[in-house]
C-alpha cells in the first residue's frame, strides 16, 4: 500500500489523521515539522505528504520548495492541510501538479479521497 507522510505540529490532529489512514490500509509516517518532514521524506520515500502549512521550525510551504530542488525527494505530491484564509494559502502555497491545498476543519471523507484521488494522478 502507499506510504503517507504526515507533517503536522498538532499531535492529536496528526495521530487522528494517521490512524483513519491506516484504518484505510495506508501506511503512515509522522512528522512534527517541517524540518521532520524533509529528514523523513528522504528517509521514507512517502508516494504522498500531508503537511500543515504553519508549523514550528520550517513551514510546510519551505519544507515542499526544498523537496521540490533535491532529486531524491523531487515530484513528491503533496496535500497541504491549512487553517489559514484562502487569500493567504494563495499567496503562500506554490501551484503547481502535484499539488492540492484543504482547509482545517476537513471532512474526513472528503481528506480521504483527495488522498485517494492525489494517489492515483502519480
Amino acid at each position: 500500500m502507499a506510504m503517507i507522510l504526515i507533517a503536522e505540529d498538532e499531535p492529536t490532529l496528526a495521530e487522528m489523521l494517521g490512524q483513519h489512514l491506516k484504518n484505510k490500509g495506508f501506511d503512515v509516517t509522522i512528522a512534527s515539522d517541517g524540518t521532520q518532514m524533509l529528514l523523513l521524506a528522504k528517509e521514507v520515500k512517502p508516494n504522498l505528504i500531508v503537511a500543515d502549512v504553519m508549523m514550528p521550525g520550517t513551514y510546510g510551504t519551505s519544507a515542499y520548495k526544498m523537496l521540490q530542488e533535491d532529486p531524491a525527494t523531487q515530484g513528491i505530491p503533496v496535500l497541504f492541510l491549512t487553517a489559514i484564509t484562502p487569500e493567504q494559502a494563495a499567496a503562500l502555497i506554490p501551484e503547481g501538479p502535484g499539488v492540492r491545498v484543504m482547509h482545517k476543519p476537513a471532512e474526513m471523507k472528503e481528506f480521504v479521497a483527495a488522498v485517494e484521488s492525489m494517489l492515483h494522478e502519480v
